[in-house]
């Protein structure tokens, strides 16, 4: 075999194994791996043993590396690998492994649409506002779309839903790029976050006030704050948002009679939605839970009776805030049952309809669990 050339021996290092003496390699020619692979160990305690069906050549400079280093450096674009046992290194072509991984996830596809705003009867309306949310959940399928962008040419991989189980033939550092993948996609869709519902209607004392006044709202519960909590507030926040919901109903007594239509309690997945329904309100509350542990809340409500109101919209809150969406009002017609004053001196009782004003509030507040 030709002397082939190695240059810059470290001398300071006296044991002559993988990981403590550097060299510089330099090959103007391609030089076939057998022989750099003597080389590698030459003039140390190390020996290599490479499988006969290598082949390959190697080209270029290599400075200042370890034996382990450079091992690494030449093998893998070679599609070779190598095992040390002892003092002995063995150089045999890279083949794939397979592992089965577990995904811990329901087998269902979930998929839900809502239109916000149509064209009326009125054939002579000409200007609308149209949003339409579509949600469709396969987290297999979207699994299986991010796996295959991680894998190489020579990969194959099988889903199993019924299982609940991916298995997956690729080399060892492919692998665990989809082990790494998996973790995170774990970590977030199995997350979860409590939606506490109020839907709260307030008949307003006052007939000629359109609304409640939420300016004069607002200032009342930010006012009894401390200059810290003002600190506090986050501006990267959206909508109105409050921390104390029994001081808000407290304030809405103030100006009316306050009914609690419903108040539910629901737990629902990272990007899953959930739907609150009475007989007058549908709400439909889909949550994202941010990095900053903030919560992203696409909210749909459509009030159905007597007359139709819908809404879409996007809210960031905090952790434990709670979200006010005002603005659903109607009218109320009242029967009551009063003395009626009569012209010749006589008084009865008698049924007096009046109309009330009533504004509808949704609130919501998320917790993440």
């Amino acid at each position: 075999m030709p002397t082939l050339p190695l240059t810059q021996l470290d001398e300071r290092a006296v044991g002559a194994d993988l990981d403590n003496r550097t060299f510089t390699l330099t090959f103007a020619q391609a030089v076939p791996i057998k022989d750099l692979l003597l080389l590698l160990v030459r003039g140390t305690s190390l020996s290599v043993v490479p499988d006969p069906a290598i082949a390959g050549s190697f080209i270029g400079e290599l400075k200042n590396v370890t034996v382990r280093q450079a091992l690494g450096l030449i093998l893998a674009p070679l599609g070779l690998d190598y095992a040390v046992d002892g003092t002995v290194i063995r150089v045999f072509k890279r083949e794939p492994d397979t592992r089965i991984f577990d995904i811990n996830y329901i087998a269902a596809q979930r998929s839900g649409t809502s239109t916000i705003g149509t064209v009326g009867s009125d054939p002579s309306a000409t200007s609308f506002a149209n949003i339409s949310t579509a949600t469709k959940t396969d987290l297999f399928s979207e699994l299986s779309r991010g796996v295959q962008t991680l894998l190489s040419e020579r990969a194959s991989f099988n889903v199993d839903r019924k299982a609940g189980l991916l298995q997956v033939t690729d080399f060892p550092e492919r692998l665990d790029r989809v082990a790494l993948y998996l973790e995170a996609v774990h970590d977030r869709v199995h997350r979860q976050v409590q939606i506490e519902a109020h839907v709260v209607e307030v008949e307003l004392n006052d007939e000629k006030a359109p609304s409640l006044d939420w300016t004069v709202l607002a200032a009342q519960m930010v006012g009894d704050q401390t200059p810290a909590q003002r600190a506090a507030a986050r501006p990267s926040l959206t909508g109105m948002r409050i921390t104390d919901v029994q001081k808000l109903l407290g304030l809405f007594a103030a100006h009316g009679k306050v009914s609690v239509m419903a108040n539910p309690r629901l737990v629902t997945l990272n990007n899953e939605p959930a739907i609150v329904r009475t007989d007058a309100l549908t709400v439909s509350v889909t949550p994202q839970i941010a990095p900053d542990s903030a919560v992203m809340l696409s909210v749909s409500p459509i009030l159905k009776a007597p007359i139709a109101a819908e809404s879409d919209m996007l809210a960031r809150v905090a952790d434990g805030e709670t979200l006010v969406i005002p603005g659903f009002t109607r009218e109320r017609e009242v029967r009551e049952r009063k003395n009626l004053g009569i012209s010749g001196g006589w008084f009865g009782r008698g049924t007096v309809v009046t109309r009330k004003r009533v504004e509808v509030v949704i609130l919501l507040t998320p917790k993440i669990l």
